[in-house]
């Protein structure tokens, strides 16, 4: 890096003495970009180059000392036109920063940047903060879990999920049912990862959730509600199943791994389509 831009100073001269003969204005010359301290500190710490591997540690180790000065630098100047790099590099100093919620300036300075952001600043303030290592954030990202725009919402679950506590399921089951697609996808991932959820049954009805992923996240979270017990789970059992709807408690009653799980999926393979119970045999055999 600094040899490019050493090189680049070089071409900046030369390019000024050609045109200085040939009488080209002076404005047209190239100018080096000027960078304020923390820009190089940012830039030579952000790089990936291992033969700069000293040079970053050392300008990490002053842009984490720099605290407060650091965080204020990147939320007024690294948010928006970085590398993707650099992109994940101001996720990586906030967490540093922060570290893992020891120093709560990090998720104070990304509640107070939050309002009257743009949404897509806004969820990229989110993410960050879900990934501080800090559970005080949660409080911040509840607040945006109803914003209009559904990649802020999305961003805010992924606090939930990488922050479990014992009210998140309330929040992410409310209004479950009138998501789809990603947006559901991220609360159903935000609920596997909660230590115990006794709504789960109200996850049920969604079993007829047209994306894969979803469905296999309802399975999961529901064994893993139930502690893999099918005696519990086959109470649950609705009085009439559709086809597509007994596929998919045959395959939870697979997940629990019980010889009541597999005697329910061995009872009901004659109900199945051809190729769904080849499926499944093989599963089982």
């Amino acid at each position: 890096m600094l040899a490019l831009m050493a090189f680049c100073a070089h071409v900046g001269g030369q390019g000024q003495a050609d045109r200085a003969k040939l009488n080209v204005p002076a404005k047209s010359a190239f100018t080096m970009p000027r960078f304020s301290r923390m820009d190089s500190l940012f830039i030579i710490a952000a790089t990936g180059e291992p033969r700069f591997k000293k040079t970053h540690d050392s300008c990490e180790k002053i842009l984490v000392g720099l605290d407060t000065a650091t965080l204020d630098y990147l939320l007024s100047q690294r948010l928006t036109g970085q590398t993707p790099r650099q992109r994940h590099y101001v996720e990586h100093l906030f967490a540093l920063v922060s570290d893992s919620g020891k120093n709560i300036r990090p998720a104070l300075k990304l509640k107070e940047a939050l309002p009257g952001r743009v949404d897509s600043v806004r969820a990229q303030l989110l993410h960050i903060g879900s990934e501080l290592g800090d559970t005080g954030f949660l409080s911040v990202a509840r607040l945006y879990l109803t914003a209009d725009s559904v990649e802020v919402r999305k961003a805010a679950i992924r606090s939930l999920g990488n922050y479990p506590n014992p009210e998140a399921a309330r929040f992410l089951l409310a209004g479950l049912e009138k998501t789809t697609g990603l947006e559901r996808q991220e609360r159903l991932w935000a609920l596997s990862k909660q230590k115990t959820n006794s709504d789960w049954p109200k996850l049920l009805s969604l079993l007829d959730d047209p994306d894969l992923c979803n469905r296999e996240l309802i399975r999961q979270i529901a064994v893993k509600a139930v502690a893999a017990d099918w005696n519990t789970m086959v109470h649950r059992l609705p009085a009439v199943l559709e086809p597509a709807a007994r596929l998919e408690w045959m395959l939870m009653a697979l997940e629990c791994g019980t010889s009541e799980g597999r005697a329910f999926v061995k009872s009901n393979l004659p109900a199945l389509d051809t190729r769904s119970r080849r499926f499944l045999s093989a599963m089982l055999f």
